[in-house]
């Protein structure tokens, strides 16, 4: 099992001892870095980066399950370079033993008469003991493998570009995963909360017999079919007001924050009541509103 989680943490290019805030962190960067659109125009790379996916999604959810279990990431620092110790340094008991170092002690009375003095002796297995162990913490930085290289995408450099030029995930907060996504979810929070999908095809994912469409890497709209349920709500973005209006041409997001959750949701069709609302493209074309349920629309 030490060695299952000491993977997952290979996998995730981290270390063992770092925070739930930095592995979020590091899963959504090597998802974002490694995702399959990313290498449209060869298919033996896509295939690889699918393949990729898989894995660092794989690690991140049993790493996940660990810490909602017991509130803690598995294997400490300490731990894991237990366990290092264990497998990588067995040669070091062959080794010669340490060198006593010998401590010059004031002159007493006990010294001058040939009495050994237990105050001495005790100091100096002190000090070999710190010896012993600054030898081992040296040891281990020279062969733990941490650093593992071979999660390194094929295009290093745009890699590197993508990573440093992401938003800023000081202030991501290290809250569970969300359960549901919506419209205007990002890339990563699909990936979080429905998982890999079983294809890729531009900016369409399938789950099964479902999809999900995005536009410019967020959640357009999607197409839920039965036996291949999506974790999925339809709720306004945060930050909108329901005090505004909607017209011809404004956005799925739009008649959100103006008019709220439909009552049906066709796709091209939303309900409300006895009035509707259609849709091209997602976006309004035009409406249908009923004396009985009245639309925010723009007079």
């Amino acid at each position: 099992m030490i060695e299952d989680y000491l993977k997952n943490y290979r996998i995730l290019g981290i270390r063992p001892g770092t925070s739930w805030k930095q592995l979020r962190q590091a899963y959504k960067k090597m998802v974002n870095a490694w995702h399959p659109d990313r290498f449209q125009q060869d298919a033996r790379q896509k295939k690889l980066a699918e393949e990729k996916t898989k894995e660092i999604t794989q690690s991140y959810k049993e790493l996940a399950e660990y810490y909602k279990k017991f509130g803690v990431l598995p294997l400490p620092a300490e731990e894991a370079a237990a366990s290092v110790t264990d497998k990588r340094t067995a040669h070091v008991a062959e080794s010669p033993a340490a060198p006593e170092v010998e401590i010059p002690q004031p002159a007493s009375a006990e010294s001058a008469t040939g009495v050994s003095s237990p105050r001495i002796s005790k100091r100096r297995a002190r000090v070999i003991v710190a010896l012993a162990l600054l030898g081992s913490v040296y040891l281990l930085s020279q062969i733990a493998p941490w650093e593992h290289q071979d999660n390194a995408p094929l295009n290093e450099q745009y890699v590197d570009q993508t990573l440093n030029t992401g938003r800023d995930d000081e202030n991501v907060d290290a809250a569970p995963v969300a359960q549901h996504f919506t419209i205007g979810s990002s890339l990563g929070e699909v990936y979080a909360i429905q998982g890999v999908p079983t294809r890729t095809e531009q900016d369409v994912w399938y789950y099964g017999d479902s999809k999900v469409y995005f536009a410019k890497g967020k959640v357009l709209r999607w197409d839920e079919r039965h036996g291949s349920p999506l974790r999925v709500s339809i709720v306004p973005l945060a930050g909108e007001t329901n005090t505004s209006f909607f017209g011809r041409g404004s956005t799925k997001e739009e008649v959100l924050a103006a008019q709220g959750i439909p009552d049906r949701d066709a796709g091209s069709v939303w309900d409300y009541g006895l009035s509707r609302v259609y849709f091209e493209k997602d976006r309004v074309t035009y409406w249908y509103e009923s004396q009985l349920d009245p639309l925010r629309t723009r007079r």
